[in-house]
């Protein structure tokens, strides 16, 4: 927990915070002077119960779950074994839903009366779950400052990004990020320079040309005069049969990061480093829109006029969308009623339908937001909502760890501030954040478009491992279950790796699942 006005870490809270006030108090309290990742355990004098509140953030993940003699709040199931107690048993129906919306974070876990609680609500602890008040919701950091100048808002990031990411690598200890070359874990490293915290940069690369972002890295890596290490994806690094999301409630990681996990590890002990940051929901966080969405916002707020007509230029740059094609994509959004509710579900080779038992709940429920006249603004909530399963949070530990500073509190709130066409300023996406670092970095780094990924080393995974893959998917619990369509699956298993297609993604993640589950009912 860090103090709000300062940054400092909070050992204690202070004198003059609520303490000996009624737990909605302490939380309110809490949510306006402090940040971090935290749950606090919170007694109400009056009626003598417990209450708990997961910090707004959700970079601590906070799970509950019922015995006939307890209630248990952790943030790492494995430890319930340790404690004497059963091991949840897999729901299939919650795992078949998480498979349909696999970036929507639930609040149902895959893990049968395991549910999350949400972060930013306050909730009694009795065998009846009552949610008490929402003290954090996003419809409180919508833009109303639709006047701000572009290069304010650029200052306003870099100073509080600053505090935020110097903030927690003063937390943690020596520091690594696991630099990629691109804008988001490349603001990170300007903002850890900046606040005068040590650190290295660790990249990795496919061993194909394709997804070598080297020569970005050590450029940034000479820039900042910090030490980096390179690595390469090693494919021996990777056991489809030992689930890299082991120990969580959901199969929420990506098989291929087994090897990104090991790799990392080894340049983090070369580098002496206790944590090792990332970028991961950066573009989310940042408003990465292809759409028409800030130019609708703008017409709304702004009228008509020569703003406007920036921002519709803008997009037609950032989109590579000619005139005539951006403005119909305008018409039929200002025109349409804003979208509501889910996105579609992915039933790729999944048995058709929802199973009994299954509800979809998300565990930040902001498609209702209230988001005025800026409906762009539920846009960007629903890229935010997307990034929740990817992010790294306090727990469960690894050594080093690895950790997600950009969707900290402070952060998340400022960002939401900013009205949607501030992002997309100048036919660049990101636009706020690159300002924000332009002189401290690179200008081949802040301003680059493009960015190589290791798809060459996941697709060649895939087709060495395929006849295992089609083992695991055809014989497991997944199909024994019903939850996968075996025919489906059949024919899917035969594309050809060097086809583009996403399916080839969509069976390593079912491979991954299925490893989950065998992992639980061991």
């Amino acid at each position: 927990m860090f103090d709000r006005s300062t940054a400092a870490p909070l050992r204690a809270l202070p004198d003059h915070a609520p303490v000996n006030g009624s737990p909605l108090r302490l939380a309110e309290w809490l949510v306006r002077e402090c940040w971090g990742a935290y749950l606090a355990i919170l007694p109400d004098p009056h009626s003598g119960g417990l209450f708990v509140f997961p910090d707004p953030s959700g970079l601590l993940q906070v799970f509950r779950l019922e015995t006939s003699n307890h209630i248990i709040v952790t943030s790492d199931l494995t430890l319930l074994a340790a404690a004497g107690l059963a091991v949840p048993a897999v729901s299939w129906a919650d795992l078949h839903a998480y498979l349909r919306w696999p970036e929507l974070r639930q609040r149902s876990t895959c893990l049968a009366k395991v549910r999350e609680l949400e972060p930013g609500v306050l909730v009694s602890l009795g065998h009846e779950q009552a949610v008490v008040r929402t003290i954090w919701c996003p419809d409180m950091f919508m833009p109303s400052r639709e006047g701000m100048a572009f290069n304010d808002a650029a200052e306003e990031l870099r100073e509080l990004a600053t505090a935020v990411i110097g903030a927690w690598a003063g937390f943690f200890g020596n520091t690594a990020v696991a630099a990629s070359g691109g804008v988001d874990s490349s603001l990170i490293c300007a903002a850890l320079a900046r606040a005068g915290q040590a650190f290295g940069c660790i990249t990795l690369s496919t061993a194909d040309p394709s997804g070598d972002e080297r020569r970005f890295v050590h450029r940034l890596a000479e820039h900042l005069h910090v030490p980096a290490v390179a690595s390469i994806y090693d494919a021996g690094l990777v056991d489809l049969d030992h689930p890299a999301s082991h120990g969580l409630p959901r199969p929420q990681r990506k098989t291929f990061l087994q090897a990104l996990d090991r790799a990392l590890g080894l340049a983090g002990n070369e580098l002496g480093a206790q944590v090792i940051f990332d970028g991961n929901g950066g573009d989310n966080l940042f408003c990465f829109l292809h759409s028409s969405a800030a130019v609708v916002d703008s017409l709304r707020c702004r009228g008509p006029g020569r703003a406007t007509l920036g921002t519709f230029l803008d997009m037609c740059r950032l989109t590579g969308c000619d005139t005539g094609s951006m403005a119909r994509a305008v018409m039929r959004r200002a025109l349409r009623p804003p979208p509501t509710g889910l996105w579609a579900p992915d039933e790729r080779v999944l048995a058709g339908g929802s199973l009994p038992g299954s509800e979809v709940v998300p565990l930040t429920p902001w498609f209702d937001a209230e988001v005025g006249r800026h409906l762009g603004k539920r846009d960007h909530l629903a890229l935010i909502m997307r990034c929740q399963n990817h992010l790294h949070g306090l727990a469960p530990a690894s050594v080093p760890r690895r950790f997600s500073p950009l969707m900290s509190q402070p952060l998340v709130e400022l960002c939401l501030s900013y009205p949607t066409w501030l992002w997309c300023k100048g036919g660049i996406n990101r636009a706020v954040a690159r300002a924000a670092f332009a002189q401290d970095l690179p200008q081949d780094v802040v301003w680059r478009t493009s960015k190589s990924g290791p798809d060459s080393f996941i697709r060649k995974l895939f087709d060495d491992r395929r006849s295992q893959i089609r083992d695991m998917l055809l014989g497991g619990l997944l199909a024994s279950h019903g939850l996968v369509d075996r025919e489906a699956t059949e024919a899917a298993l035969a594309v050809g790796v060097e086809s583009g297609d996403s399916i080839i993604y969509r069976l390593l993640d079912l491979a991954e699942a299925e490893a989950w589950a065998r992992s639980w009912t061991r």
